[in-house]
């Protein structure tokens, strides 16, 4: 070997260019990786309610104060604005009340007339709620938040309380959530029982948990853009529903699910009658049955349903979904409620 050999500069293996093209592939990976997971995320806010004036006490001045509430928010659908149904002479206390509270986008059409066969058979006062945004228009959805849809469910709770001695809440959906998330509370108003039609613990479309993930805002707006839903070719239905809806919407919404799937359920000891569907396409079944299988309450009861013809077998009763379903339901929760422990 000479000298000139001698001071040339050593070339790597293949083997060895291979090996660092790999490690550098992987730093790239962690790097890209932890971009990712540490990357930005939707924030539920304070586990509190948005403030708001308590209704008045006084029945005879009830009806009056919602009618103004709801005539000071802008383009309020008719047929979807709050709205109490006396089960005999206005202003008289009834043994039971019945409360409902309606899912996310819908308004109190969409499971009509359930809740009042329930107020009927119960000879109870009823309240329909409407929840923050909804029953508006398309911009109003967005401009909700969780904490002002817990305020909707608190407010909802104490006009039930008003109206009857012991209170029933029924609820659809995300009002049902909302009514989990109630029944956890260890001060405000409450609920003697409630009942939760197909409720929402979590989407069946698995893309939605995208939203409460890393990125989780950036990647709703890429895939959805700005917009989510479409109108229906029912117009029926385009007054019980809002949609489309900005996508921005879904937001509050999913980090409600979130909050609650991730209590700790056995707090919740109200009696509960739970109907759901193994077909659901909304929610996802796996979940509704975890979180029944979790409740703390004594008194629980998981009723599947397979006789709704509710196109996606999510809102499975009511004059627009399912009209012949209506009225067995009303029937079940009826036996139920009168099942219930009287009070000493």
């Amino acid at each position: 070997m000479n000298a000139a050999e001698d001071l040339a500069p050593s070339t790597p293996s293949g083997g060895r260019l291979w090996r660092r093209a790999l490690y550098g592939l992987l730093a790239l990976v962690l790097v890209a990786s932890a971009v990712f997971y540490l990357g930005p995320r939707l924030n539920f806010g304070a586990d509190q309610p948005t403030a708001r004036a308590a209704p008045p006490s006084e029945l005879d001045k009830l009806q009056a104060w919602l009618a103004a509430g709801e005539q000071a928010m802008p383009g309020v659908r008719d047929k979807t604005e709050k709205r109490i149904v006396w089960a005999g002479e206005s202003t008289v206390r009834t043994p039971w009340s019945v409360v409902y509270v309606h899912g996310f986008s819908a308004s109190r059409l969409e499971t009509a007339p359930l809740a009042e066969l329930v107020a009927k058979g119960l000879g109870a006062n009823l309240f329909e709620t409407r929840l923050t945004g909804h029953g508006q228009g398309y911009a109003a959805m967005g401009d909700a938040s969780a904490q002002d849809w817990l305020a909707d469910v608190q407010e909802a709770a104490r006009i039930g309380a008003l109206l009857g001695e012991r209170v029933l809440i029924l609820s659809c959906s995300t009002g049902s959530t909302l009514g989990a998330w109630l029944s956890m509370q260890t001060q405000g108003p409450s609920a003697d029982a409630q009942v939760f039609v197909s409720p929402n613990f979590g989407p069946r479309d698995k893309r939605s948990d995208l939203l409460i993930g890393p990125w989780g805002e950036q990647l709703a707006y890429a895939i959805a853009g700005q917009s989510y839903g479409k109108a229906s070719a029912d117009p029926r239905e385009d007054l019980a529903w809002t949609s489309p809806y900005p996508t921005k919407a879904l937001f509050p919404m999913m980090l409600l699910v979130q909050k609650v799937r991730e209590s700790d359920l056995s707090r919740f000891t109200t009696p509960v009658l739970m109907f759901y569907s193994e077909a659901d396409q909304t929610v996802d079944p796996v979940f509704t049955k975890d979180a029944f299988a979790r409740l703390g309450s004594a008194t629980k009861s998981l009723v599947p349903v397979s006789d709704s013809a509710s196109q996606g077998q999510h809102v499975l009763v009511g004059d627009i979904r399912a009209p012949k379903s209506t009225e067995p339901m009303a029937a079940a929760i009826l036996k139920w409620v009168e099942a219930l422990p009287k009070r000493p």
